[in-house]
């Protein structure tokens, strides 16, 4: 499915979004593109049918995270992860925020679900005066 096009190996957008495994299925990444709206260097389209070649920048919100990925190569077949993982580099920047990070450590949550065990079960009795 590739082409060539004056010697640059390009790639339908969907398909390239499938093969570097952003996506579990080509329609998944075709119905991402035509609703969202991605960004390819820095032109918004909403046509997965759009080709692509080595040094585009795409950038695409994903659960409100925005994601930014330099295209090194075109695939020519969907791959194991750790082989998809050549045909990209991620630009994205890590988000920082400080006063999450003074929230979290405030906030203890319990580290398991379920019913209390028979030492947390007395404490809450003693807590509750229940002795």
């Amino acid at each position: 499915m590739t082409f060539d096009i004056l010697g640059k190996k390009t790639l339908r957008l969907d398909l390239y979004l499938y093969y570097i495994r952003i996506f579990k299925s080509r329609s998944l990444a075709t119905k991402f593109i035509s609703s969202k709206g991605l960004r390819i260097s820095g032109k918004v389209t909403q046509k997965p049918h759009k080709l692509i070649s080595a040094g585009d920048v795409l950038t695409m919100t994903i659960n409100d995270n925005i994601k930014i990925i330099k295209v090194l190569d075109v695939p020519s077949r969907r791959g194991p992860y750790s082989e998809a993982l050549s045909f990209y580099q991620d630009l994205t920047p890590i988000k920082t925020n400080p006063k999450d990070k003074a929230v979290k450590s405030k906030i203890k949550f319990v580290d398991r679900i379920g019913r209390p065990t028979k030492r947390e079960r007395r404490q809450i009795d003693r807590l509750m005066g229940r002795d």
